[in-house]
């Protein structure tokens, strides 16, 4: 065993700069001291997962506590350790278990790595883990689940399964719909997303525990088919997505607190829940990225563990703090402002119930000379060309601070209000219908709802792909024939924005969003019909119903561990680029992370090459390397993935290549590729 992991046994000691002083309702304050202990629980087939506690020091002789579970691949001990951390200590301060658990064959845990995300092993495994940790002698027999992106999608799918001892959930940035809103195919087109090449490097990487290579880490990790292909595979939607997607499955049966994000792709998920007329629903969204919201950017933030201490005392200790009485709806109304413009964002918090009563649709239509008008307006036919590379400005996915929209616009189709002479205020999802024609077999529209400032830049207020095959059914997706005119309808995601006087409201159509959409095969454009089949809907709030009183606790500072020797965590900018003269655009992005825990020295370095040519779109290209170097004393290991995909016409190309040293010596390199037919992608 390392030093590392026989320093988990220490006992830490109060934090006495951990607690700042909250508004809003009481929760309990840090009074308990923890220790890190490490152990395995064995699943029933016999495979044994390891569990890290945050576990309480008892006050009195046979104190026992409620639990609290977080179970995702994403290697505790090392890769999240130091984010995790202070996560587990607040909750462990207030006299919580928080068990963090190894998904089986990912990190500490044993067994064989499952063929893919959420399996059935993982989802079994997790009721089982449920139904021990309420037996320990430590334990109340209470238990709750939380997470954020995969201990969020899990927590959904472990709660409808029913363990007894689960009580309640809380979650941020959970998908409920793994087909059309997880980051393989976004709003249902093909996307490949830096995330698939880290996870699957992670699942490549040794056990945490002396980082050993034996014959059971090759056969059960290294050697094991990358989840790369078994997720491109599957490019329409059907069962293979929906056996485990909430919703497509009665509402959960326990009580959820559920965070999204404006500015993450998954917000919906918030909105579906609230309508399920499920009564313990408590929900947030916020101005921030894929982040918790005490250090979500760009803010302003609060303090969600403080609430979350009192969501589980409720639940798990049967304590009337009254959190149940207050508001269960609270948003971040965000009011215009320039792109990318750093800082908080501005805007105003509101608190209430949903749905809102005082927000109506109002409808607009796109019309002669690129207007955006009340009433429909003569039928008008707009002709966009295909230009691959365009859409840079809003990055990845639907969730990211994005770049100004202008240049992005130069490719589109935009249809602008006239300036608007008193504000208006959205807040839900927009819609839009568009009469369209193609003229290639395979396209893909966009559709971006914006704001132009009197300076001519342009913000990203919210936006959506089609995938016109889905135009009747999702689940029996039809080609749209060459030429052929159809109506293609489609909800924007969800968002709130404040337009002001002076700007203009603008609907722009496209048929690139690179790289979020891998490029479509054929050269070639869209025609669009104006009239009255085409049209946005967007849900204006014509009074504020929202007058509750919101609970804003301040952001408290974060504990460290002391295990925590070193950190540098750099994220590099992406960078788009256009060349005039060959017609290719490239965008890349990367990461770079350092950190030491213990005796271990991690060094993480990935970087994502996207690529496209006007002249031959089908041939697009993503290229993604990482490299991770682990030293030990006297020894170091170092994992090195490529994963490449590229593109013709007709199919899909996917390679992945391991290759892994000890001490500088090659000791096992593999690699895989396939075709994958395209399938209306």
């Amino acid at each position: 065993m390392s030093a590392f992991f026989a320093m988990l046994a220490v006992s830490f000691s109060l934090c006495s700069l951990c607690l700042v002083p909250a508004t809003g309702a009481e929760a309990a304050p840090p009074g308990y001291d923890f220790t890190l202990a490490r152990e395995r629980l064995a699943m029933p087939d016999g495979v044994e997962l390891a569990v890290t506690y945050f576990m309480p020091k008892p006050k009195t002789p046979g104190e026992r506590f409620p639990v609290l579970m977080e179970m995702n691949p994403y290697r505790k001990d090392d890769m999240m350790f130091v984010w995790d951390y202070p996560i587990g200590a607040y909750f462990a301060r207030r006299g919580f278990v928080v068990a963090r658990v190894d998904v089986r064959g990912t990190g500490a845990s044993g067994g064989m790595l499952p063929d893919r995300d959420y399996s059935e092993a993982e989802l079994s495994d997790g009721a089982a883990v449920i139904g021990l940790l309420a037996e320990k002698d430590w334990s109340s027999g209470n238990v709750g689940m939380y997470g954020l992106s995969w201990g969020a999608f899990n927590s959904l799918m472990i709660a409808a399964r029913k363990p007894p001892a689960l009580k309640a959930i809380l979650i941020a940035h959970g998908s409920d719909d793994l087909f059309y809103q997880d980051v393989h195919f976004i709003d249902g087109v093909f996307h490949m997303d830096v995330w698939e090449a880290m996870m699957d490097t992670f699942n490549a990487l040794p056990a945490p525990d002396g980082y050993a290579l034996t014959p059971d880490y090759f056969n059960n990790r290294f050697d094991r088919e990358p989840w790369h292909f078994i997720w491109k595979e599957h490019q329409a939607d059907g069962s293979f997505w929906r056996n485990e997607s909430a919703r497509f499955k009665p509402p959960v049966a326990l009580p959820v607190y559920i965070i999204g994000g404006l500015l993450d792709g998954y917000r919906d998920t918030v909105i579906r829940l609230l309508d399920a007329q499920h009564a313990a629903v408590k929900a947030e969204i916020g101005p921030w990225t894929h982040d918790w919201p005490n250090t979500g950017s760009p803010g302003p933030n609060y303090e969600w563990r403080h609430k979350a201490v009192r969501w589980f005392n409720h639940w798990l200790r049967g304590e009337d703090n009254g959190i149940m009485d207050e508001p269960r709806f609270m948003v971040f109304v965000r009011h215009g402002h320039a792109p990318a413009s750093g800082g908080a964002t501005p805007g105003q918090w509101r608190c209430g119930d949903w749905p809102v009563s005082g927000v109506k649709a109002r409808r607009y239509h796109p019309g002669a000379d690129s207007e955006l008008a009340a009433g429909p307006l003569a039928a008008t036919e707009y002709e966009l060309a295909y230009w691959p590379g365009a859409g840079m400005g809003v990055h990845g996915w639907w969730g990211e601070v994005s770049d100004d929209m202008a240049d992005d616009d130069e490719n589109s189709l935009v249809f602008d209000s006239p300036v608007l002479a008193e504000p208006v205020e959205i807040m839900g999802l927009p819609r839009v219908s568009l009469r369209l024609a193609a003229h290639a077999p395979l396209t893909h529209v966009t559709v971006r709802l914006e704001d132009v400032g009197p300076d001519g830049s342009v913000s990203l207020v919210s936006g959506a792909l089609i995938n016109p095959a889905d135009r009747v059914s999702r689940l029996e997706r039809k080609a749209l024939p060459p030429g052929e005119t159809a109506t293609l309808a489609a909800e924007i995601h969800f968002t709130t924005w404040r337009f002001s006087p002076g700007h203009r409201i603008r609907l722009a159509v496209g048929n690139a969003q690179f790289p979020m959409a891998w490029p479509s095969p054929s050269p070639g454009g869209i025609t669009l019909t104006t009239g009255p089949d085409t049209w946005l809907d967007l849900p204006v709030v014509t009074k504020n119903s929202l007058t509750g009183r919101c609970d804003l606790p301040a952001p408290e500072p974060e504990e460290e561990s002391a295990l925590v020797r070193a950190r540098d965590a750099k994220e590099s900018r992406a960078v788009s680029q256009y060349d005039q003269e060959t017609g290719v655009a490239t965008y890349s992005t990367g990461d770079d992370e350092s950190f030491t825990i213990g005796d271990v020295a991690v060094r993480r370095h990935e970087t994502n090459v996207y690529s496209v040519s006007d002249a031959r779109p089908a041939a697009a290209s993503y290229k993604a390397a990482a490299d991770y170097a682990i030293t030990l004393p006297g020894r170091s290991i170092r994992l090195m993935c490529g994963y490449d995909v590229t593109s013709d016409d007709r199919e899909f190309t996917l390679a992945v290549s391991r290759r892994l040293t000890e001490n500088g010596r090659l000791v096992r390199e593999k690699r895989w590729q396939r075709k994958i037919p395209r399938n209306l992608q």
